[in-house]
């Protein structure tokens, strides 16, 4: 049954957007229909106007541009949407104590998708032994799968959960070798939070964890990394408002409903001078490791590359991206002359698993896949 906060909550948004509405369009007509405005804009009132759909675009400036309070009630509606009913805009899962999800990671990923992703890094990792280089994939767990807790309960499942295992399985089976990042953050969680509660990404905590799960499967693998010195300080924290805040309510209003901005710390490791310089033979292009991926990884706030930079003790040459999803990072590097320039012994691709199933994953959105999802 409908609580008492629900039935204010069906009455009185309606209400007051609608009497907002009303408010703001008659400001807008009294606008248009002042002296100062017949005066200064052309007659273009025709047929033709309405029928080349120029009165739409001029309808859609004129709101965009000149309704009152526009910014102010993005905020205020933002704030009265997540008081009265816990919830956000389209593209946001609003858990409790200001914890917020990316609505990406409540999808069921079919086994098709995965099998052909697998089939595809396989493929990747053959041509970059090929070339003498390893590959270390660190599939990234869901925020919703590492805090499954802090998910509404209406919501709660074990689908990225499964995706995560199903991928990592796949990719077993085809003796790629993989980080095991999902453990990794689980045992690091009661030390402090690896993911940023308002933001889709990891905090330092969770990057650092990921790192040290990486150092381990490279080690694995055989792989005899120069040892170099390195130098490593904790800088100044900075303040941001995580990205899933603007879903729920604009920063100049999110205060008044108890969200607050992220401190992050911020991490930073480089190859000593001594270190950095050429081998006996005058060689200095090569890097000892490459890392691929997101925003995770491209993002320096969170200072992932550096934490990878420490665990290995030896240089990361970062190659990241953002914006473009996991695969298509990799696909422009495999198209450039990066490999040839810097020569890396292991390729770091870090890899989120909500990811899997976009039709974006290979190729940049409007772009026409070549050859098929293999």
């Amino acid at each position: 049954m409908p609580s008492l906060r629900q039935y204010t909550a069906l009455f009185l948004l309606p209400s007051t957007f609608f009497g907002y509405a009303l408010y703001a369009n008659s400001t807008l007509l009294l606008d248009v229909a002042s002296p100062a405005a017949q005066a200064s804009e052309p007659n273009n009132l025709s047929l033709s106007y309405v029928i080349d759909g120029e009165a739409t675009r001029d309808l859609d400036t004129v709101y965009k541009n000149e309704l009152p309070h526009r910014a102010p009630s993005v905020g205020l509606f933002g704030n009265v949407r997540y008081a009265l009913l816990g919830a956000g805009r389209k593209g946001v899962i609003v858990g409790d104590e200001g914890w917020f999800f990316t609505a990406e990671e409540f999808k069921r990923v079919p086994a098709t998708e995965i099998d052909d992703a697998a089939d595809r890094i396989a493929k990747i990792r053959d041509d970059l032994q090929a070339r003498g280089i390893t590959l270390v994939l660190a599939p990234l767990p869901a925020k919703s799968d590492i805090y499954v807790e802090e998910v509404p309960s209406l919501l709660r499942s074990a689908t990225m959960a499964d995706a995560y295992g199903a991928f990592t399985a796949a990719l077993g089976q085809r003796d790629v070798t993989v980080a095991d990042m999902r453990t990794a953050l689980l045992s690091a969680k009661p030390f402090g939070e690896v993911f940023l509660k308002s933001d889709t990404h990891w905090s330092p905590a969770g990057a650092k964890a990921a790192a040290e799960a990486i150092q381990s499967s490279i080690q694995k693998t055989g792989v005899d990394l120069p040892s170099q010195e390195l130098t490593a300080q904790w800088q100044t924290p900075v303040s941001l408002w995580g990205d899933l805040t603007k879903f729920v309510t604009s920063p100049d209003y999110a205060p008044r409903v108890g969200l607050a901005e992220e401190s992050v710390p911020i991490y930073r490791t480089s190859v000593s001078a001594d270190a950095s310089g050429s081998d006996i033979f005058g060689d200095d292009s090569s890097v000892p490791v490459m890392l691929v991926g997101t925003s995770y990884s491209a993002n320096e706030t969170w200072s992932f590359a550096d934490f990878l930079r420490q665990a290995v003790k030896a240089d990361v040459v970062n190659v990241a991206k953002e914006g473009l999803g996991p695969g298509v990072p990799m696909m422009d590097l495999l198209a450039g002359t990066a490999l040839d320039e810097t020569m890396p012994s292991v390729i770091v691709w870090e890899f989120p698993v909500r990811y899997l199933g976009t039709e974006s994953l290979w190729q940049r959105a409007g772009e026409k896949a070549e050859g098929g999802n293999v």
